[in-house]
Parts: C-alpha cells; structure tokens; sequence
C-alpha cells in the first residue's frame, strides 16, 4: 500500500476544495446573474407600470392645470387654473386614473403664479395645505401624509389605494351632495320646506331648507339664517354647515327643543357657479359674494337671501345670522369674527354676544376646539368694505338684540375632514338651541 507524505496529501486537499471553489462560485455567479436579470425586469415593469397614469378635471368642482405627468417615475405635477375674473387660484380637484393598487405616487403640487386680478398674485400658502385629501370613490375622504415643503414644491406621497382615486384640496362639497343632504333632511322631517333661493347669473338654482313654520302670526319663534359657501374654494364651511342641519334633523333633544321654538333657514352653497366651475371664487370680478352685501348686490342669490332677512326682521322673527367661512392656513382652531366696535353696539346686543361666546366656548370644545373671544376683520381696510361684508350687513339692518356673526373653521389640521367640520356643525347647532333657550329678545318676548 502506497503511502502518502504529508505535504501531498496537503495539495490533495488543496486541489478539491480549490475544484469545490469553482464550482461554488460558479452557482454563485448563475445566482447573481439571475438575481440581476429579476432586479432589471422588476425595473423596467415598474416604470412600465406608470405608464398608463392619466390625470382628469371633467367633472363638476374638476380643477388643475397638469403641468406634467412623468410616466417613467410616477411623478404629478398640477397647479390650480386661474379662472378669469373667477376669483382666488387656490381650489383643485382631480381624478388620477391607470394607475396599480399599491404604486407610490409623487404627486407634486406648486401654486399658480399668474396674475388673476391686477398686480395680484396669489400666495402659496392658500394652495398647499399640509394634507390633500384622497378618495376611492369620491364620496368618504381621508388625508394623506403629510407634505414635504421646498423650493416652492409641495410633495405628497401617495400610495395608490386604487386603479383610480382622486385627490383634492380639500373633501369637495358639490351642489349634488347638497340636494342629496336637502332631499335626505326633507323625507326624515316631512314639514320642512324646500325652497329655491335663487338662480344665479349663469342660471343655476342656489336651493336651501326651511324648518319650521312660516306663519306670520308664529312671531313667537325665533328666527335662524346659517349659509355657507360664499367663498367657493371654501369647502370645509358646507361639512360645516351639513353637520348643523342633519344634527337639527336628529333626534337629540336639543335639536328637538330647537325646532319647536325656531325657524331655521339653511342654505349648503350660496356661490353654486364657481362652486360647479371648480373656481376660487373669492375676490371674484366685480366682488365676490360676501363683498356683495350692498343696496345693489350684484348676485341674484344675495339678493334674495337679503330680502328673506328684511322680511323676517320686519315681522319680528329674526334673531341668528350665521355664515360659514373657512380661514388662513396658519390658523389651528375655528373662530368668530365679530364685530370690530362691539362696545358701540345696543346694550342687548353687547350682552347677546357675551352670552353667544360664552356657549360656543363650552359647546365647540374638540376635536377642532374653539379660540376664545371674536377675531376683527382688521384686513378689511375701509368701513365702506366692511359694510358689504354679510354679518355686518346684517347686523346694519335688523333689530337690535340679533346676533349676526361669521364662524371661520380652520381647514389646515388633521382634524379638518368631513367628520371633524361636521362636529364642529352639530356643536354649532348645540350653540344656537342653547342660546334661543336663553330668551336672546329679553323683555320684549
């Protein structure tokens, strides 16, 4: 039997783990290149992915300018339209469309820097808020995360929750969802009254709701007006204004106490035009509404909500005035504008709206809590302005205990999505039962 030295039997050894090596690094390299092969395949299908994304605004309250879409990557890129003599560039709304469930899209958004009105030019901030709201079939919303900031480029990233979703400044409010809110409070509260306000310019009906009754002898109750929307891009104030009126339909017992001593008129959209045409409206050529509130108001829908005002005033069934606003962006809690020399106003009426802030302070509490004490309209520069601002009109030409206001509920938190704007509605109904409750006329009634 042969015998083998160590150092040979050494190489030996060498030689097969070197013949192992080879093969090993021969699988590993087959791996590789396979591993390689899906990566680039993987690639290639994610760009070819995109490739089918497609942005959509015709639909009713549709707006954007798409500036560029990016099929390799998955990046949109809008700006909202200027919409001539249409008001604030601010408000958009559209339909992403062929995209995969699950895809991440960037979705780009910069503001307008167009001249809408002359030497005016809007700020960002009025277009960009933190979250976009998201939908899957255009009625629930919810907000995305939150943007990214930066060289004037707000950047949500979206995962896609759908083939097709939209995105929006805010969760729209369109005139269909207020019939559907007006046809829903009618079937549940059969006495109510559904009326048409008016046709506006472009020949649209501005509709609204009336509960109670509407005897000239019942001058017992008490008179409520709540409108919202005067500002189209100012969604947020119809939630607002849905939460009221389908808590008065409910069955709490403030809201029943409410109906039994008052009328109340509500009106969802008062700027249905620009509502529909996806439009700003605010600053609108000649003015936008809540600038229209003159001897001579330029829209029909503010006319007729003027005279409705003056009748019920006159025949002593008017005591609440409420319009429903959104603000600026840097505003984190709802508010009340007031009026500016509330020290000048009639002792009932400076009594009125203590008694008024000092409700809405225990009643508006959360999750959009109410900032204590009225803001001033101090951006408004002269007096003649003011006066065509509706709360002030209001306040100028009826008796001197109502209580006319403005509530301004923020859009730019986390809380600022149908559920919490429809709280903040159904609170505001809380407000306005306990404040009637109170005897507003004092002696008189």
């Amino acid at each position: 039997m042969t015998r083998l030295s160590i150092p040979s039997f050494k190489c030996m050894l060498t030689e097969a783990g070197m013949r192992r090596n080879v093969i090993k690094s021969g699988r590993s390299m087959k791996f590789i290149f396979i591993a390689g092969l899906l990566s680039l395949a993987s690639t290639l299908k994610a760009e070819s992915d995109f490739a089918n994304i497609n942005v959509m605004t015709d639909f009713p309250g549709g707006s954007a300018v798409v500036n560029d879409i990016d099929r390799n990557k998955g990046v949109i890129h809008i700006s909202p339209p200027i919409q001539t003599e249409r008001g604030w560039p601010c408000w958009w709304y559209c339909k992403v469309d062929g995209v995969i469930k699950g895809q991440t899209i960037t979705f780009q958004l910069t503001a307008n820097t167009g001249v809408y009105r002359p030497n005016r030019v809007l700020s960002a901030n009025w277009t960009q808020p933190d979250r976009a709201a998201i939908s899957v079939d255009n009625v629930t919303w919810s907000q995305t995360e939150k943007c990214v900031k930066q060289n004037g480029i707000a950047t949500y990233m979206v995962e896609a929750p759908a083939e097709s979703f939209w995105l929006a400044w805010g969760p729209p409010f369109l005139p269909s969802h207020a019939d559907e809110v007006l046809e829903t409070i009618k079937k549940k509260l059969p006495h109510a009254t559904l009326f048409e306000l008016a046709r506006t310019r472009d020949g649209r009906s501005v509709r609204g709701i009336r509960i109670g009754s509407d005897s000239k002898t019942d001058s017992h109750r008490y008179g409520v007006w709540i409108q919202a929307r005067q500002h189209a891009w100012e969604a947020g104030s119809s939630w607002v204004g849905r939460g009221f009126i389908e808590w008065l339909a409910s069955d709490d017992q403030a809201a029943i106490d409410l109906r039994e001593i008052a009328i109340i008129y509500y009106i969802p959209i008062m700027d249905v035009d620009n509502v529909t045409l996806g439009a700003g409206g605010k600053e609108a050529v000649p003015r936008d509404h809540n600038r229209d509130w003159s001897d001579t108001p330029n829209y029909p829908e503010v006319a007729a909500a003027q005279k409705r005002i003056l009748q019920l005033n006159s025949e002593q069934r008017f005591d609440v005035f409420v319009d429903l606003h959104n603000p600026g962006s840097s505003e984190r809690r709802p508010y009340f504008f007031g009026p500016m020399d509330i020290e000048k106003l009639p002792t009932i009426q400076q009594q009125n709206h203590a008694l008024w802030l000092a409700i809405s302070k225990n009643s508006i509490s959360g999750p959009l809590q109410l900032e204590p004490g009225y803001k001033f309209a101090t951006y408004v520069r002269t007096e003649e302005e003011r006066n065509r601002m509706s709360a002030n009109w209001v306040r100028n030409h009826t008796a001197e205990h109502v209580l006319s206001t403005t509530l301004e509920t923020v859009w730019n938190t986390p809380h600022s999505t149908q559920k919490g704007y429809m709280t903040v509605g159904a609170q505001l109904g809380q407000v306005v039962s306990r404040y009637l409750g109170s005897n507003p006329r004092g002696s008189e009634n």
